[in-house]
């Protein structure tokens, strides 16, 4: 069955950086399923799965627009400390949420002094070209209950119904 609208792919990959270092991967944990066409993945992902079949593996690379979006230096502010929510020792590298216009989003301290906290609201892959190793390991036509909710259902939900 080929990949195509409203089916269940079921996908294990790998996506590293251009040194080599592995961002992420389903080597330890299930495979990923989604449904082809409702945009749960990437849409350059759905783009290359489009039309093949279990059991085919290839490589593709995304570029930032492509994937997590190119880096906004609009997006690191230096925040005063004694404005900055948060009690106990910060460090770099902490992520902490901020809300604007009624959105939860995440941000990444990346430097902090006596005075200031500089924070990048960034993905941490912005800007960053990503090679992707890919195998689709299955492809279903999706049932009543995922069409529906967008939720991919498991095996047990299937058949029980």
């Amino acid at each position: 069955m080929k990949v195509c609208q409203d089916r269940v792919v079921t996908i294990e990959y790998k996506m590293v950086d251009k040194e080599g270092t592995i961002i992420d991967s389903t080597d330890n944990s299930d495979p990923l399923s989604f449904i082809q066409g409702r945009a749960t993945v990437f849409p350059a992902i759905e783009a290359q799965v489009e039309g093949r079949q279990p059991g085919e593996r290839f490589t593709f690379s995304l570029d930032p627009k492509e994937s997590y979006g190119e880096r906004d230096e609009s997006k690191v502010q230096s925040i005063p400390r004694s404005q900055f929510n948060m009690e106990g020792e910060i460090r770099v590298g902490m992520q902490f949420y901020t809300q604007k216009n009624e959105r939860d989003l995440p941000v990444t301290v990346t430097a902090h002094n006596d005075q200031e906290i500089t924070v990048d609201g960034n993905h941490p892959l912005a800007g960053a070209d990503i090679n992707v190793d890919l195998v689709i390991v299955n492809v279903r036509e999706a049932v009543e209950a995922e069409l529906e909710s967008g939720e991919i259902q498991s095996d047990e939900d299937i058949y029980t119904q």
